[in-house]
């Protein structure tokens, strides 16, 4: 998958987890009566919507690296942790919410038609922050973190200010659920993407084999190649790739690339450590990469 195509394959991820949370949101809308406690609809609500945001972004990276196992893993860890995440950001928004009626700074008719959702868009922002940060988590990746959180921090924001201003402002409020909530994953995944592009070091385009056309953006400080699953560059169905093969080393805008477990060519040459320059190509076993600096 290229870079290009990633961003739109991110956007669609987001897309299907605002849409089946829409879903779930109507449902909970229709038993509504029968659930009666407010609290306790929008912690429903907020855990409802934190699980299938981090099923659908903890999934995104294993689908996109067609590694069946890693995005089982990578779901099941954002399913958790975003729906803590929903029912946490349901209780800040309620106290917040409490605080601001009951501080009466501000006129009745303010605090409802500004305050209120202003509030409770921020605790979706809150949501997207957590949703953002998964990728990061799961990869021990505090560089990866930080741009989840800016990118997941300003689609939950984004989508948040919609759905709440929609909601207050438009009578059909099905809708605009549906609209503020589609936004809201849109958001995440491509602010996601952009930051993601905009703090890599650059990428490295397979050339050959089973993954030829593939992108991986090189943003970890170190990045490490090989055969096995939990690399950050697996390079499964190729021949004479050792388990850890080699690594990615970024400082400041240099990348070197160096030997771990097994030998490695640079422009047919063998290399132990080699800092890479535009359109070297490496070889690891029958692999051959493609380096574009940033």
């Amino acid at each position: 998958m290229t870079a290009f195509l990633r961003k739109i394959f991110m956007t669609l991820i987001g897309l299907l987890a605002g849409t089946a949370s829409w879903a779930v949101i109507e449902i909970l809308f229709y038993y509504g009566e029968s659930i009666g406690s407010h609290i306790l609809w929008n912690s429903l609500a907020g855990a409802a919507m934190g699980f299938l945001f981090g099923l659908f972004f903890g999934s995104a990276e294993g689908i996109m690296l067609s590694d069946l196992k890693r995005s089982i893993r990578g779901g099941l860890t954002g399913a958790v942790f975003g729906l803590v995440a929903g029912v946490v950001v349901v209780i800040l928004a309620q106290g917040l919410l409490y605080g601001i009626g009951n501080a009466e700074l501000f006129a009745a008719s303010v605090s409802d038609s500004l305050l209120t959702p202003l509030s409770r868009a921020l605790g979706w922002s809150l949501l997207g922050l957590v949703i953002g940060s998964i990728d990061g988590i799961r990869s021990n990746s505090s560089r990866r973190m930080g741009i989840g959180i800016s990118g997941g921090f300003l689609g939950g924001l984004a989508g948040g200010l919609l759905l709440e201003f929609l909601t207050v402002y438009w009578a059909n409020g099905f809708f605009a659920r549906g609209i503020g909530l589609a936004v809201m994953g849109i958001g995440i995944g491509l602010f996601y993407t952009l930051f993601e592009s905009y703090r890599s070091f650059g990428l490295l385009r397979v050339l050959t084999g089973a993954l030829r056309g593939k992108d991986y953006v090189i943003v970890m400080k170190k990045t490490r190649i090989g055969l096995a699953s939990k690399m950050n560059i697996p390079l499964s169905g190729y021949s004479a790739v050792l388990a850890e093969h080699a690594m990615l080393v970024a400082k400041s805008n240099t990348v070197f690339i160096q030997e771990s477990e097994g030998s490695v060519l640079v422009n047919d040459q063998p290399i132990i450590k080699h800092e890479l320059k535009y359109e070297d190509v490496i070889q690891i076993g029958e692999a051959k990469l493609l380096y574009l600096p940033k």
